[in-house]
């Protein structure tokens, strides 16, 4: 009876080997739902990554500094102007005249 079944079992072997070695020759193609299925997720993390990237720096303070405006206070300030030898020698030559 065990030598019924050897030409079996070597049969069974034979055509699994033949399957294993067609299925490494023909690759399977993935069908264009599942590749933008794989593309819409990695787009999703990205950008989801980048969202958090984002709502994770704006809570730094530092970071938000260049970007803040000044505090005008309520009084304007005068601005001095400083003077050159130019005008003050310009305004000595006035006082001179005066």
């Amino acid at each position: 009876m065990a030598m019924d079944r050897t030409p079996l079992k070597d049969a069974e072997e034979a055509w699994i080997a033949k399957y294993r070695s067609a299925l490494k020759d023909i690759p399977v193609q993935q069908s264009r739902s599942s590749i933008f299925h794989e593309a819409l997720n990695r787009a999703h993390s990205i950008i989801a990554s980048c969202v958090v990237g984002i709502l994770a720096g704006s809570s730094d303070p530092s970071r938000w500094k260049k970007f803040r405006r000044p505090v005008q206070s309520a009084k304007p300030m005068p601005v001095s102007q400083p003077q050159t030898t130019r005008n003050r020698s310009l305004a000595e030559s006035d006082a001179k005249v005066a």
